[in-house]
């Protein structure tokens, strides 16, 4: 079964595949901070550490928000916006 692990302290949840980033970290309790939850706050931010290609492709408005905090290179994403589809490692900001 996937995984998803919050490199930050080692902890590891067991996911559905397709499982929303924002309930899997919610749900864990892991510290990433939530504001408007549709991509345009960039209070989510993580670091993708690995497995990125196990997530969703970005859309547009991920895409720009990242790009408007010089943060749209290098493995950054919004919790809020990522689906999982195999297992990842997240590091939060």
């Amino acid at each position: 079964m996937p995984k998803v692990k919050f490199q930050n302290t080692g902890e590891e949840e067991e996911i559905e595949l397709g499982a929303e980033l924002k309930e899997v970290t919610k749900d864990a309790g892991w510290p990433i901070a939530y504001g408007c939850e549709d991509g345009v706050c960039g209070t989510c931010i993580v670091k993708v550490v690995d497995g990125e290609e196990n997530l969703n492709p970005m859309e547009e408005t991920e895409k720009q928000t990242l790009g408007i905090m010089g943060l749209d290179e290098g493995g950054y994403r919004l919790a809020c916006q990522c689906k999982c589809n195999g297992s990842c490692t997240i590091e939060g900001m």
